[in-house]
């Protein structure tokens, strides 16, 4: 078994945030138009929430030639994990407008996350 470099451990960590951030907004869409019941979406949600977490750490723990980019990506995915789980806790309590907020936050740390991936994985000179 041959050992991932650092850059293909960052690679392949925000890949998974990607998916699972993805999986997140899907069921969220699902709860808010009442297809899918609040203990499977809050479950999801935590699950989702561990997954974001510890790709967190794995890229973090990285040691990554691209330390400006990895942070960046660290950020962003720590921030999707903040979300996802504040997203849970509203499911779980039926919070809808801080669903809908969660949903927006959400959307929004996507859109960072593929920034970051985009800065990160840019061709070097």
């Amino acid at each position: 078994m041959t050992a991932c470099s650092p850059s293909d451990q960052v690679e392949q960590q925000s890949k998974t945030a990607a998916s699972a951030t993805q999986t997140a907004s899907l069921v969220l869409d699902a709860w808010a138009s009442g297809a899918a019941p609040s203990k499977y979406t809050s479950r999801t949600l935590q699950s989702v929430g561990k997954t974001l977490a510890d790709a967190r750490a794995q890229i973090q723990s990285a040691k990554s030639p691209e330390a400006s980019e990895q942070a960046g990506l660290t950020a962003a995915v720590g921030q999707l994990s903040t979300v996802v789980t504040r997203a849970a806790a509203a499911v779980q309590d039926g919070n809808r407008p801080e669903v809908e907020h969660a949903q927006h936050d959400l959307w929004a740390a996507a859109a960072a996350l593929n920034a970051s991936q985009a800065k990160y994985f840019a061709p070097k000179p």
